[in-house]
């Protein structure tokens, strides 16, 4: 069956509503997990370039500080369950091409994710991640609505 599964995580407690699943799944197949966090750059006006010339990369490097930790502490939790399981930061323009390119990189032969079950008008203006990523990757795609009251 499933040998790697690669979990998309942002720090919410709707994303991790995927964990209990990859680790039933990871568990009954012996197979690993790589958690991946996709980090989207923020738009940085050129005034503010002018102004906060190092506040850019000072910004870039915190997000990758709480990401880092926020992983390490997803992996220490499935580790003492007895699962392997690996991290990958991406930082790309879009979380959907963040996971499908992490899909590749790391060999994943399936994702679990969360959805968040936006309908309407919310996910006519928010659109869907999971959606995308259901329409555009080569590996089953494992979704889990998230129970988790959100505020989109």
């Amino acid at each position: 069956m499933f040998q790697h599964l690669l979990v998309p995580l942002d720090g919410s407690p709707a994303a991790e509503a995927a964990l209990p699943v990859a680790r039933a799944l990871a568990a009954r197949c012996g197979g690993r997990l790589t958690l991946v966090h996709v980090i989207k750059p923020a738009p940085w006006p050129a005034e503010m370039r002018a102004e906060l010339p190092d506040m850019e990369s000072r910004v870039v490097d915190r997000e990758l500080e709480v990401a880092t930790a926020y992983l390490r502490h997803q992996e220490d939790a499935l580790a003492a369950q007895g699962l392997a399981a690996d991290a990958l930061i991406m930082r790309r323009d879009s979380v959907v091409d963040g996971i499908l390119e992490a899909v590749e990189e790391v060999g994943a032969d399936a994702i679990v994710m969360s959805t968040h079950g936006l309908t309407g008008l919310p996910r006519l203006m928010l659109g869907s991640v999971a959606e995308q990523v259901v329409r555009h990757t080569p590996v089953p795609v494992v979704l889990v609505r998230s129970q988790v009251e959100t505020s989109e």
